[in-house]
């Protein structure tokens, strides 16, 4: 981390992530910079004006893939129609508006993704590398207004899973030690992360990104995509940006699934496997897209081509609403800090 600026000047904060390599800069005063590009407003306007959608009536207007359909209560999945790979389902919420999920809903969501996976593997036995993506609305890059994720189960790995994959193999050979444990660990050190345990569930941490990919990003890493831990951090993580920080856009995506999944009754750093080397956790990660008011894109050449992001929002101001969302839920959970020995070990 490096800090710039004196009294009389802006501060601008630098964080960088070398192990992956991802960096942000922190600058208070670009929160008020002019913006000439104006959105439609700053909540979302449904195109369907209320009617529904396709999305909607998913029985009658969205096909089937070969091996079927999986439903739960609150999500149920569809064919892609327009694929980008062999092995591309749609999961949609039974809910129309995008940002009126409940926790069920989110359960269900990691739920039925977590089973067309298992059952496209089935069918196809070639496809080993899994992702699950969810964008919301259209800043997101979501083509629907009605909120649906994605599931990918692709015969090559995906970049983003080399390069994870790379980078914690050569962490574990400079170090000794697994990545996303020592991640833990440093956002826990300096008040940025916590543990919790859901009756039924196993346990699960929840991180504010010291060094966001794009603004607020919020990850989960836990044993599974099936684990109510996971589901009720995703769902606190969602519900605290939307309602208490204003999230209205956001990109979510779940890594790790195949390895994740392997791992059965795990228990991660500190429990009885003690995060043994190779076993690597299932990790949801969600950021916001940027505010709806504003029709700018929050990519430009800086992310684009500099590898860079622009933090707007505080981590620890986001850590400060999710402890809030948190205690609403009656979710408990471990200190925010502490020494070496309450920190996960493995």
């Amino acid at each position: 981390m490096e800090r710039y600026g004196a009294p009389s000047e802006q501060e601008v904060v630098a964080v960088t992530n070398t192990v992956l390599p991802t960096q942000v800069w922190f600058n208070k005063a670009r929160g008020s910079k002019p913006q000439n590009f104006r959105g439609a407003g700053s909540e979302p306007v449904d195109p369907t004006a209320g009617k529904g959608c396709d999305f909607c009536h998913w029985r009658e207007l969205t096909a089937e893939d070969t091996f079927g359909r999986i439903e739960a209560p609150g999500a149920v999945s569809a064919s892609n129609l327009f694929k980008y790979n062999a092995n591309h389902g749609v999961i949609l919420l039974k809910e129309h508006d995008p940002l009126g999920f409940d926790a069920p809903a989110i359960a269900d969501l990691l739920d039925v993704s977590r089973r067309w996976l298992l059952r496209a593997g089935e069918a196809d036995p070639a496809a080993a590398h899994p992702l699950l993506l969810w964008n919301c609305l259209h800043r997101s890059g979501a083509s629907q207004y009605h909120g649906h994720a994605q599931t990918l189960l692709s015969r090559v790995p995906l970049p983003a899973e080399l390069q994870l994959d790379a980078a914690s193999a050569a962490y574990r050979t400079a170090h000794g030690a697994e990545f996303l444990w020592d991640l833990v660990r440093a956002h826990r050190a300096v008040g940025l992360a916590r543990e919790v345990a859901v009756p039924g569930g196993g346990r699960a941490w929840l991180l504010v990104s010291v060094c966001p990919y794009k603004d607020m990003e919020v990850s989960v890493v836990g044993s599974r995509l099936s684990d109510p831990t996971v589901a009720a951090l995703t769902f606190t993580a969602l519900r605290g940006l939307v309602d208490r920080m204003g999230m209205r856009t956001f990109n979510l995506a779940a890594l790790n699934l195949g390895k994740g999944e392997a791992l059965g009754d795990w228990e991660g750093p500190g429990g009885s496997g003690g995060g043994m080397a190779g076993e690597d956790p299932v990790w949801v990660r969600v950021c916001s897209r940027g505010k709806l008011s504003v029709a700018a894109s929050d990519f430009g050449g800086l992310e684009v081509f500099g590898g860079a992001s622009i933090g707007h929002a505080d981590p620890f101001t986001v850590a400060a609403a999710l402890e809030e969302q948190a205690a609403e839920m009656g979710l408990e959970w471990g200190a925010p800090g502490g020494d070496a020995q309450e920190a996960p070990s493995g």
